[in-house]
């Protein structure tokens, strides 16, 4: 019987407007010292950070290159509130210095941005604000700074956006590091009762899988800049780090000679990493596949055993440059084994799969998209329990004298590894290709 190499679709979840991801808080971004009093300064680079409550460093960055000077409110140490109605701020200092320095940098006459932070009143909450001031007044009694202000969104008040995850803290545009070092990682861990019917065709065919485990640990890090003053998603990248192993025991039943390929697939799962209202919605999820062709010329129960293992893959996905995507690690190591009952030629190609997929959308749906990656582990596997004429044993190792595998079993095996990458809207190409040889061998009971 001839190999033949089956090339079975897994179904890829869609994870867009499902993923109901967490919150996450705006914080000061790290790198910034509210001590400083220069931070009243109006600047046309602000950097935005947000973190949950059990983040190290913060989960989301922005860099935002704004289309009027703006002040960071949440930068400066020596102010003490903030007060909003639906036309002004009001800001109070406790520090005449700082007072002073804004009084003389914050244009009387407005146009410049305040973006405010203090969890509900002159924002949403969990949310920050950004006021574009037409007018200035000041009270040196008080301290306090009175702006005529409108509120804007992130789109209206700045020209560009980069925006990280998973790496380092954000930097100014200028000293933006390309190079990320994920900090996001889910571990997934799954397993079927045993015993599980994979699939059923009475009264041909009966497939269960014994024993079927999975376990993975997945790592995320991207960045993505675009301009508003261009409608243009500039630049647009992941990384992913994989690690897994799978392992699987099928039993396959056939009542007479049949042929037929099958796919079960286990529920997908998706997990919520975060969500900043109006700047980016990320959610992964995962689909894990079991799945054989089996066919054989006679009744025979089939048992194969079979596992692959990953230590380190990693894929670098550019959604708007597919020659720029590249994989590296992804060499795993394997094993297999097989029984069958009875004199019959029996092909079993059993196949377990991975889909990755990152659902994001970006500044309020202006990029809405998935993109990921789907392995397929494959084992082509011929076996023939006899010694009867008319059959190609071209190739076997351990033959008689006469060219047969007398008395014996002529096993057939290869492994097929890929790695598909997709980029909904933009393209879907082969990654990663791995092929070895298994066993070619006759296995003789009179040697």
């Amino acid at each position: 019987m001839k190999s033949t190499w089956f090339k079975a679709a897994t179904a890829i979840v869609s994870l867009a407007g499902a993923v109901a991801a967490s919150d996450v808080l705006p914080v000061l971004c790290p790198s910034i010292d509210k001590t400083i009093i220069d931070n009243v300064l109006p600047s046309t680079n602000v950097t935005l950070s947000w973190a949950n409550t059990t983040d190290a460093v913060p989960s989301v960055n922005v860099t935002l290159e704004m289309s009027a000077p703006t002040v960071l409110l949440e930068a400066v140490a020596s102010i003490s509130n903030v007060d909003c109605s639906p036309n002004s701020v009001e800001v109070t200092f406790n520090d005449l210095d700082a007072f002073s320095a804004a009084r003389g940098s914050w244009p009387e006459a407005g146009n410049f941005t305040l973006i405010t932070n203090h969890l509900g009143d002159c924002d949403a909450e969990l949310e920050r604000g950004f006021f574009l001031v037409n007018s200035m007044s000041w009270c040196d009694e008080t301290l306090k700074a009175t702006a005529q202000a409108k509120s804007q969104t992130v789109a209206e008040a700045s020209d560009i956006a980069e925006i990280s995850f998973g790496g380092p803290a954000a930097a100014p545009l200028s000293k933006r590091a390309l190079v990320l070092d994920p900090s996001l990682t889910i571990p997934v861990s799954l397993a079927l009762p045993n015993d599980t019917t994979l699939f059923s065709y009475p009264p041909y065919l009966t497939v269960a899988a014994d024993e079927a485990a999975f376990n993975a640990a997945l790592t995320f890090s991207g960045y993505l800049k675009y301009s508003f003053l261009k409608f243009k998603l500039e630049d647009l990248y992941f990384d992913i780090d994989a690690a897994f192993d799978a392992s699987v025991t099928l039993s396959a039943s056939v009542a007479a000679g049949y042929n037929n390929t099958f796919t079960y697939a286990t529920p997908a799962l998706t997990y919520p990493l975060f969500n900043v209202p109006g700047i980016i919605n990320l959610g992964p999820g995962l689909e894990f596949a079991i799945g054989a062709e089996v066919g054989a010329s006679a009744a025979v129960d089939v048992t194969t055993e079979f596992g692959v293992a990953l230590k380190d893959g990693n894929v670098h996905i550019d959604a708007l440059n597919q020659a720029s995507s590249s994989t590296s690690g992804w060499v795993p190591t394997y094993k297999a084994a097989a029984n069958i009952s009875a004199n019959a030629e029996v092909e079993i190609n059993p196949f377990v799969s991975l889909t990755v997929e990152v659902a994001i959308e970006v500044l309020g749906g202006m990029i809405d998209l998935s993109t990921g990656l789907s392995t397929k582990s494959t084992f082509t596997n011929d076996f023939l329990l006899t010694a009867g004429a008319g059959v190609d044993l071209t190739g076997v190792v351990g033959l008689d004298a006469q060219g047969q595998c007398s008395n014996g079993l002529a096993i057939k095996s290869d492994f097929d590894f890929d790695v598909d990458l997709f980029v909904t809207q933009f393209y879907n190409t082969k990654l990663w290709e791995y092929q070895a040889k298994i066993a070619d061998v006759c296995y003789s009971w009179e040697q």
